[in-house]
């Protein structure tokens, strides 16, 4: 990644949930034989997931409405 990370976000959840995402990472580490990765790295991948999803999808929304537009 080139992009420098600087920015820093705060999130709150329940212990049950900590041990939830802990518990991925151990699992994934596991099946993959690799060292775990942080809370921090793997919170980074979902959110970074979810962005680029959403992505695609709101380009495929605004060439419709574009599409739209034309065809008026």
């Amino acid at each position: 990644m080139s992009d420098k990370l600087t920015k820093k976000l705060q999130v709150l959840l329940t212990e049950a949930e900590v041990r939830e995402v802990n518990r991925v990472i151990l699992n994934e580490a596991l099946e993959q034989e690799e060292r775990p990765i942080s809370v921090s790295a793997f919170i980074r991948n979902l959110i970074q997931d979810e962005l680029s999803k959403r992505s695609v999808e709101q380009k495929s929304i605004i060439k419709q409405n574009l599409k739209n537009l034309k065809d008026k």
